[in-house]
């Protein structure tokens, strides 16, 4: 799609976003992979950016409140059986019974937080969905002094730091096992086209220079976390 083309449809943007950022959804699927366990829940999922690295689980299951990005979801994997999709909002009360249904043992909750109003109620709904000892997986955009013009695009909220995340998460019985920076040169990125260019849409070379970069970031933040970065991730085990 040309980058001169100022308008798309919502999925238009989805199936954009989903062909593009490959290389960088499998970066994040890889700080959550050594604790996910068979049966995931993929909370706000869209057109299931991970579901292609679950495949081998006995199942994924996308949860998302839009009905056609979980039907074109289903299409894409249409020859697997182990992936199903539930419709909902993460916040909404009659949510906590589907999860359980599931019967899952992990969570995945990656750049969703950060568009829901309740984020504490959302956390409340994961994890009573979640059996005692199962994974919660998050990654939310860090770093409030990033929030742009690129965060205003995305609808988001806000922007978290450790403290900010942690202390949201106190209140809910769950135990932190990680908790650090991720993408410290994405972080200055997006400071550059959010704060100071004051982008008004993600063209596509922002996906294209990110795809270049990560062989070299992931391989240097395996070895050290960044002192600050573009996501925070974090995993916690239920109590």
């Amino acid at each position: 799609m040309a980058d001169s083309l100022i308008t798309e449809s919502h999925l238009d943007f989805y199936r954009r976003w989903h062909r593009l950022a490959g290389p960088y959804f499998a970066w994040q699927m890889a700080q959550f992979r050594p604790f996910l366990g068979r049966r995931v829940v993929d909370i706000g999922c869209g057109l299931g950016n991970f579901a292609v690295h679950l495949r081998d689980r006995d199942l994924y299951v996308g949860l998302d409140p839009d009905a056609e990005l979980l039907a074109e979801l289903k299409k894409i994997h249409a020859d697997q059986n182990n992936i199903d999709v539930v419709q909902g909002d993460i916040t909404d009360a009659s949510i906590c019974a589907k999860l359980k249904e599931k019967n899952p043992d992990s969570i995945l909750c990656v750049n969703v937080l950060e568009h829901i109003a309740d984020d504490d109620q959302a956390i409340q709904n994961m994890t009573a969905g979640l059996a005692v000892g199962g994974t919660l997986c998050l990654l939310v955009p860090a770093m409030p002094w990033l929030y742009g013009s690129l965060d205003r695009l995305d609808g988001h909220f806000r922007r978290y730091t450790k403290r900010s995340l942690t202390k949201i998460l106190a209140r809910h019985p769950l135990k932190l096992a990680e908790l650090y920076y991720l993408n410290l040169v994405g972080a200055l990125g997006w400071f550059v086209k959010g704060r100071l260019l004051r982008q008004q849409r993600h063209g596509d070379e922002n996906y294209r220079i990110m795809n270049r970069l990560i062989p070299f970031l992931s391989a240097v933040e395996n070895r050290f976390h960044a002192p600050f970065g573009l996501s925070l991730v974090a995993v916690l085990r239920k109590l």
